[in-house]
């Protein structure tokens, strides 16, 4: 994905049918991100992530979510913090932030990156993504589970704990297209909440 572009999405959430749209932005060393959805006359909110490129993939520099027209949640990377070293800031708050550290939408391409860029591509093969959120950072991991010809399937499960259900994502990468994610499922205690298909 290089230059200005837009990806359409058929999305569902909680069994109710709409569509979803990527719209990206990639040359000279920066890009911008924003995904729109939209289910029946429900704009859900919208996500945008802004950053710079290089040798290791999207390196973020801002993550919003908005809506009803308002940025209500706003994540910045700073990576220029002096002596207290890289921080992800999020209001009042701070956390050390990790080399190759994405946001909640960013992860999708960086994803796509690493997998494409795998010497060894295999079954049980694990990449492992830092992603920010307004609660911190935490390490997702993705182990390939299953390979239908150009197709992988990435799988995240974190099993349930004390009052959490348990978490799934699925994410199909096509090897065809730059391992470009075309299927994107989240799942609660293996209840589907959204999914997201691209369009051909």
């Amino acid at each position: 994905m290089q230059g200005d572009g837009a990806k359409v999405y058929a999305f569902t959430i909680n069994g109710q049918p709409g569509e979803a749209a990527l719209s990206f932005r990639i040359a000279d060393g920066h890009y911008e991100l924003t995904l729109e959805r939209r289910a029946g006359d429900r704009e859900l909110p919208v996500w945008r992530s802004e950053g710079r490129t290089g040798p290791q993939g999207l390196m973020p520099d801002r993550h919003t979510v908005r809506r009803n027209g308002r940025d209500r949640e706003l994540l910045l990377f700073d990576r220029d913090r002096g002596p207290a070293g890289p921080a992800l800031l999020a209001g009042p708050r701070a956390w050390p932030l990790p080399p190759g550290t994405q946001d909640r939408l960013s992860w999708w391409l960086q994803l796509s990156a690493m997998m494409a860029a795998e010497p060894d591509r295999r079954l049980g093969l694990v990449l492992r993504v830092p992603v920010a959120g307004a609660q911190g950072i935490h390490v997702w991991d993705f182990e390939v589970a299953a390979r239908e010809g150009d197709r992988w399937l990435l799988r995240r499960a974190l099993q349930r704990g004390a009052g959490r259900p348990a978490l799934q994502w699925a994410v199909w990468l096509d090897g065809s297209r730059g391992f470009l994610p075309v299927d994107l499922r989240f799942s609660l205690d293996d209840d589907e909440q959204w999914a997201l298909r691209l369009l051909e």
